[in-house]
Formats: structure tokens, C-alpha cells, sequence
């Protein structure tokens, strides 16, 4: 067993030995190997305060694994480790204290100096030792200390910094894996930060053809002017046109911005994410080729409906149509004088008892005949004419009108007067004629109004055809109608920009009377397109994680420079045990929107408020959006959320809009699972209250929308 001395070890010459270790392990391994081995010392440990705990980092005569499991909590002030590292003093121990397996008596020396910002010992066996060795290790320690503390100090760094750039990494390749164009700008507009996609269209490199330069170029000038128009108060714009680069053709992009932390990338810093909806226009020519159509076959019904009331009442006959139950559906003017009464006369009168007799003799003859099999029957009866009140004799010709499956839909009547038959036998011959001749056309009439009823059957069905086809395209074109209206928006604005050059007064005041309208327009055609896509059951349902008090922020974020051009109160009460929802987070801000922007638009004076609240049973959560406004007439509450209804129908009413965003906002709670019900006075406002499931039930596009109240156990 040797001395501590200078002749031991050289503290200098252990101190460059320890400044020159690359790791704190190793610069511990050296000041154990320069100290305690010359000593003689086979066990010892060395350890640090690292994390709440003090931990073994290196020692000397126990397997790796004995010095890794080394750890005692710093609040176990009892322990010999924890004393020396509080008390900055040497510790002495027993075998009690059992240090560690192995070391029945041993010392503690704190090393001076914070070792990983918590503090270190060194652990040695005391039968090792002189008395004169411990003084000479402490100084040695008080020496390598500092060292010891700044080699862990960079250690962390270390690691730090290697974390912090696989974030980076992984952040990067995440943003640049995205489809859509993302880009972050700062303050003055300035690109700060853009993704792969968006440098194809922003970006050039050498190489680059002129053409693809010129595009380039004239992306940087739109996305600037856009950006310039979005930061203007109440601009609204979310509509961005650019060129491909690529190809050459236009380009139309959904913009979706969010403001970042000033702390990230500086103050006035935005996040933008561009959302290709070019495919939108596609769909614009046959949009219109269907309306088209549908309106040609509308007005083609309605033609043939004319003709055939122009033929009823032209015939001198009475002429009835009856359906199936022997129902009146249908009749000419002569036979109404002979089943309808005058509108007014008394039920006692004997025009109106006359009337009533006739109808009873009628429809008994024809129930018997749409219980036989006969296709034609020909009867006499005896009616009385309310007018005379004299009986005169008739013939029934009645037919039946049968569909394509030989089922009878309809029985056509023709009453023919047999008065001068009975009062002038001199006319038999001649009334027999006509007889046979009345029966030839009113066979002719029955082939007729055969063959019109089957057209008319054809055209329904076309109409339904049609009405069907109309709302499944117009689901199925997604964005594809907004395009040609997003594109005037987009040149109508370049124009108001000057990008084409400069424009009189006159010229801005029609530009500006151009842009209002379209872009009254396009909400029009949103809500069409919307009411289109749920009746096809093209509306998705995508299900994720709602927090409905985030939601309602965002919200609050569109809502009030609307509530605050009007001078009205906006305030929000959302109860603190609001469960999260598993349902779809952008039709949730579709319907609150939709009844924010109700709220607002018949809200002159007093407040909007925004409440929230766990269903009763916690079946789900229930949203109250409610205000001062004009209200709504009882007589009023059943209609308006029918499509294209509104309170006031009228052409001059005062509020503007297609009467869709009730009706959207009733379908997309059925699809989600939800309800939807109003409470409403005329002149002290309204309250519509929400209902969403905890879960809503995931549709997909080609299962169609629910059943109306079938609700699984989906906005914005």
C-alpha cells in the first residue's frame, strides 16, 4: 500500500489528464485511476446527483452492472451519499450504512464543485488508506472540481443539441411530406419559411426555363397581393389564383392562415397552408347543361299538363277522372255543375242535396266497375241538375287507364245526356250515330289520355331521374362550381390592385360593385353546394378528437369584428367539465358558424352569447347560441329549417341570403348524430341549442346520410 504524495501522484499532470478525458465517465475513471489505484485502493466508486437522485457513474472492483444500480434519493438525507453531498463535509461509515455491497467501512468526500448541476462524491474503502491520505484527497478534489463540473455541463449540452436537431430533422421532413404548399411570412409579407411544394411554385433554380421564370415570377406577385388584401380589416379573402409552373394553367388555392408565436420566428408571423381546389371548374359547363335540362323537361311537363286541362275543358261532356278509390280526382266544368256544389250554398238547400245524390249514384257505379275485370263499361243512370232540378237520363262511358303492369291507376268517365233520345224518338237513328261516333272518340280520348298519362308517367320519372342525377353530380363536383366565381374574384382584385395597370373611378366603383357580387355569389353557391352533397349522401364523416372549448375560440376569432361592427355584446360561458367529443371538428364550426352568423345578421341591439354545458345523463355536451334579436313567430318555427326558407319570403324582405344555412345546419346533425332545437320570441330573440354525441357515427361517401333521428349512442 503506497503514501499520497507528489512522488504518488502529480496534481497538474492528473488535472491535464482529467481536462482531456472526452467524457465525464472517463475524466472520473481518470481521476479514480491517478488517486486511489497508486493508493492501493481496489474498491471505490465515484458518483453524481443527477435527476432527484444520487447515481453511480464509474468505480473500481464491482461488475458495471453494481455501479449502474447505485442510486439513492436525495431526500433520503439519512444516507451517508446524500449527508456528504448537503454537508460538503467527508462521511465516515460502517457496515450499517452499507454503502455498497462489498465496503464495510468506508469514506464519503463530496467533490467540490456541482457536478451536472446537483453535486458528486467519490465512495473509497477506508482500510485502504492512511490517515494522512484523506487531507491529500480532498485537495486533489477541490483541484479537478471545476473541471468535473464544466465537462458535465458540455456533456448535457451535448445531448441537448443532438436532440434538439433530430426535432429539427423530423420537423422538416414532416412539413416538406405534406401534399399541400406551406409557407411561413413574416411581418413585411416576406417568405420566411416554405416546404417543397410550395418552392415548385414559388422557387426557381438554375435551369429553369424563361416560361417557368415568368410563372414563378407572377405567383410571387399574387401571393403578395393576397397577402396585402388579408391583412386589410374585414377583408375576408381565403380564395388565392397562381399559374403552374409546370403545365402553365391556372391554379386556385383555399388559403387557411394561422398566426405563430411572436417568440418563434418574430412578431406579425403567419403560418399559411394552400389547398388545391383547381379541379372545382371542371364541373361549371356541366352544371349548367343540367339545370338546363332539368328545366327543359320542367317546362315540356308543364306543357302537357296545359294541353290536357285545354282538351277537358273543351269537351262538351261531363268528364271525370277517379283513382283506384273511387275518388273524384279530376273534372271539367260540366262536371262540376253536376257533383260540386256552389261554393256558399247551404247545406239544406236542394241544389246542394241534389249534388250529393248524383255524387252517391257516381261513385257507386264506380267502385263496382274497378272491382270488375273489364277494362271498359258503359251504364245509365238518372241525375238531376241542380240548376233545373229536373232528372234527365245519362250514359257512363268509363274506362280504365292501366300502368305497364296491368294495374289499374286511374278510371276515366264521360257522362253523355240521353234527354232527346227519351223526348224524340224521331232522333233514334241519328242519336245512334252519334252515339257510336261519341263512342269512337271517347275511345280515341281514352287512347289519349292513355298515352298522355303514360308520358306524364315518363316525364316524372325522367324529372326524378333527373333531380337524383342533378344532386349526386353536384355532390360529386366537390369544389369544381366555385371555380369560375373565385377566378373572377381573383382577376377583379388584381384589377383593384393595379396589377394590370391603373383604373379611373368610375372604373374601381364597377370593380368593386363586381367583387360585392360575387362574392355574394359564392356564398350562394356554397350553400347550394353543401344542401346538394349531403342530399347525395356525398358528405364524409371524418371522426377525431374535438375539444369543443377550442372550437368555439377559433370561432369567437371570425365572429367578433362582426358583432363589433354592430356594436352588439359577444360573450362566451362554456362550463369547466365539457367532455371531449370523437366526431368531426369542421362541420361542428360549420353549424356554429351558421348560427353565429344568423345571430349576428337579425341582431340590431344587446348581445350574442355562446354557452356550454355536459348533456344531462353525459350522453354527450350541449351548445346554446343565443341572442336579442328579432326572433321568430311561433307560426314561423316548424319552417325554417326547410330548404330555401326563410321567416320573410317576400321579394322585398330585408335579410338576403338562399335560406340554406338552418336546413345544412339540421342535415349535418343528423349525419353527426345530433339535434337541433329553437326557442324564440318575436321581438326578444331566439336560442337554438345543439346537442353533439360523446362519439358520432364515421359515414362513408357512398353509405348516403342517416336516417332523419337515427343518432349514434361530426361544427367548426
Amino acid at each position: 500500500m503506497g503514501s499520497f504524495s507528489p512522488e504518488t501522484v502529480e496534481p497538474l499532470a492528473l488535472l491535464d489528464r482529467v481536462q482531456r478525458a472526452d467524457t465525464l465517465a472517463d475524466a472520473l475513471s481518470q481521476l479514480i485511476e491517478g488517486t486511489l489505484v497508486p493508493l492501493g485502493v481496489t474498491r471505490a466508486l465515484a458518483a453524481q446527483a443527477r435527476r432527484g437522485a444520487v447515481r453511480g457513474v464509474v468505480g473500481i472492483g464491482w461488475e458495471p452492472g453494481e455501479v449502474r444500480d447505485f442510486s439513492v434519493p436525495l431526500t433520503a438525507d439519512f444516507h451517508p451519499a446524500v449527508r456528504a453531498i448537503l454537508t460538503c463535509e467527508p462521511v465516515h461509515t460502517g457496515s450499517a450504512d452499507a454503502i455498497l455491497a462489498g465496503i464495510d467501512r468506508a469514506v464519503v468526500l463530496p467533490v467540490p464543485g456541482v457536478i451536472v448541476g446537483g453535486g458528486g462524491v467519490l465512495v473509497v474503502e477506508v482500510d485502504a488508506l492512511k490517515p494522512d491520505d484523506l487531507g491529500a484527497l480532498e485537495g486533489v478534489l477541490r483541484l479537478v472540481g471545476p473541471t468535473l463540473d464544466r465537462m458535465g455541463e458540455l456533456e448535457d449540452l451535448r445531448r441537448f443539441s443532438a436532440n434538439l436537431e433530430r426535432q429539427r430533422q423530423l420537423l422538416t421532413a414532416i412539413v416538406n411530406a405534406l401534399p399541400d404548399p406551406v409557407l411561413i411570412t413574416g411581418c413585411d409579407n416576406d417568405i420566411l419559411l416554405e416546404n417543397g411544394r410550395a418552392e415548385a411554385l414559388l422557387t426557381t433554380a438554375e435551369g429553369d426555363s424563361e416560361g417557368r421564370r415568368r410563372a414563378v415570377e407572377i405567383n410571387n406577385l399574387l401571393l403578395s397581393s393576397f397577402l396585402s388584401r388579408t391583412e386589410a380589416p374585414g377583408s375576408g379573402a381565403r380564395e388565392l389564383n397562381l399559374v403552374d409552373p409546370s403545365e402553365g394553367g391556372d391554379l386556385l388555392f383555399e388559403v387557411l392562415s394561422t398566426p405563430l408565436p411572436g417568440a418563434l420566428v418574430g412578431e406579425g408571423a403567419t403560418v399559411s397552408v394552400l389547398r388545391d381546389v383547381t379541379d372545382l371548374k371542371r364541373a361549371a359547363t356541366e352544371l349548367e347543361q343540367q339545370f338546363k335540362r332539368m328545366r327543359q323537361a320542367e317546362m315540356k311537363a308543364r306543357r302537357e299538363r296545359d294541353r290536357l286541362n285545354l282538351i277537358l275543358e273543351n269537351v262538351g261532356d261531363p268528364i271525370l277522372v277517379t283513382d283506384e278509390d273511387s275518388n273524384i280526382i279530376l273534372t271539367n266544368r260540366q262536371a262540376e255543375r253536376l257533383f260540386e256544389a256552389v261554393p256558399g250554398t247551404p247545406l239544406d238547400a236542394p241544389s246542394h242535396q241534389e249534388v250529393r245524390t248524383n255524387d252517391t249514384k257516381f261513385s257507386s257505379l264506380i267502385s263496382d266497375f274497378a272491382l270488375s275485370p273489364d277494362t271498359s263499361r258503359v251504364e245509365q243512370l238518372v241525375l238531376t241538375d241542380p240548376e233545373s232540378h229536373e232528372e234527365f237520363p245519362v250514359e257512363v262511358v268509363s274506362g280504365k287507364i292501366l300502368n305497364e303492369r296491368s294495374e289499374m291507376t286511374a278510371i276515366v268517365s264521360i257522362i253523355h245526356d240521353l234527354t232527346k233520345v227519351v223526348e224524340n224518338e224521331r232522333l233514334a237513328l241519328e242519336l245512334t250515330r252519334l252515339n257510336e261516333g261519341l263512342e269512337d272518340r271517347v275511345a280515341s280520348a281514352t287512347g289519349e289520355l292513355e298515352e298522355r298519362n303514360r308520358q306524364l308517367e315518363w316525364q316524372s320519372r325522367e324529372l326524378e331521374r333527373a333531380y337524383r342525377l342533378k344532386s349526386e353530380f353536384l355532390a360529386s363536383m366537390s369544389h369544381e362550381l366555385r371555380t369560375p366565381i373565385n377566378a373572377l374574384l381573383g382577376y377583379t382584385s388584381l384589377m383593384r390592385d393595379r396589377i394590370y395597370g391603373d383604373v379611373s373611378r368610375r372604373q374601381e366603383e364597377a370593380l368593386d360593385r363586381m367583387y360585392a357580387a360575387s362574392q355574394h355569389l359564392l356564398e350562394l353557391v356554397n350553400d347550394v353546394l353543401d344542401l346538394a352533397k349531403i342530399e347525395a349522401g356525398k358528405m364524409p364523416v371524418h371522426l377525431e378528437p374535438v375539444d369543443v372549448a377550442a372550437v368555439v375560440q377559433d370561432l369567437s376569432a371570425t365572429v367578433e369584428p362582426m358583432v363589433r361592427q354592430k356594436s352588439l355584446e359577444y360573450r362566451v360561458d362554456l362550463a369547466p367539465d365539457i367532455p371531449r367529443l370523437e366526431t368531426d371538428r369542421t362541420k361542428i364550426k360549420q353549424v356554429l358558424l351558421n348560427l353565429l352568423s344568423n345571430a349576428v345578421k337579425f341582431t340590431h341591439r344587446g348581445e350574442i352569447r355562446v354557452e356550454g354545458r355536459r348533456a344531462p345523463g353525459g350522453s354527450g355536451v350541449e351548445l346554446v347560441v343565443s341572442d336579442t334579436g328579432i326572433g321568430i313567430a311561433p307560426e314561423s318555427l316548424e319552417n325554417i329549417f326547410e330548404d330555401f326558407r326563410q321567416v320573410d319570403q317576400s321579394s322585398t324582405r330585408e335579410y338576403g341570403g338562399t335560406g340554406l344555412g338552418l336546413s345544412i345546419t339540421k342535415k349535418l346533425l343528423t349525419l353527426l348524430g345530433g339535434t337541433v332545437r329553437v326557442e324564440s320570441r318575436v321581438g326578444e330573440g331566439s336560442a337554438f341549442t345543439v346537442f353533439l354525441p360523446l362519439r358520432s357515427r364515421e359515414v362513408r361517401v357512398e353509405d348516403g346520410p342517416p336516417v332523419d333521428g337515427a343518432a349514434e349512442p361530426r361544427q367548426g
